[in-house]
């Protein structure tokens, strides 16, 4: 019995933690893609200075996206660490609150799903808008898109608190390493 609580146990944190870091990485900025049947890079020099202005922008916080991911899979290595040293019965007293974080985990990597598929979409009609020259509705999708970029980082902030919140949970010791860092 205890090993199986054991096993749904990890199995509930690797299920949720790793989709969680997946999701939450940085994806591809405006003009690089990951699929060839995309076109490819945009020239940004050629468009105007506000739009120019606004990648800009973009890229400050595609930057700020990349060290968050790095915070999220350094403290997965940790997680894996310290559950490892956790006997069965303190895996067993653990198991509620863990699953309250687990699922609070589940909940933004979805959330971060759905503003990266409307951020997708945007990215979509501004391409549109930019061909055709539209630069004002071109200049509104991008702000749109930064908009929805600070919404995801805001949810990648989340999950790098409640991936300290777990390890917190899992191994105490950690608590002041993680809030000297504060």
């Amino acid at each position: 019995m205890k090993n199986r609580l054991l096993t749904l146990l990890t199995l509930a944190v690797l299920m949720i933690a790793a989709p969680s870091l997946i999701a939450a990485a940085p994806a591809a900025a405006p003009g690089e893609h990951h699929h060839s049947d995309q076109k490819p890079t945009v020239d940004w020099k050629s468009y105007p200075a506000d739009i120019q202005a606004l990648k800009v922008q973009l890229d400050k916080i595609r930057s700020e996206q990349k060290g968050l991911f790095e915070t999220m899979k350094s403290q997965q290595e940790q997680i894996k660490s310290a559950r490892k040293t956790l006997t069965s019965d303190q895996r067993h007293t653990l198991k509620k609150p863990a699953k309250m974080i687990i699922e609070k985990m589940r909940a933004s990597r979805d959330d971060i799903h759905a503003l990266r598929d409307q951020k997708h979409d945007t990215w979509q009609s501004f391409q549109a808008h930019a061909e055709s020259k539209q630069w004002s509705s071109a200049k509104s999708d991008m702000q749109t898109i930064i908009q929805q970029k600070l919404q995801i980082v805001e949810k990648q902030q989340g999950l790098v608190k409640l991936q300290k919140q777990l390890l917190i949970l899992i191994n105490p010791a950690h608590e002041s390493h993680i809030l000297s860092e504060k």
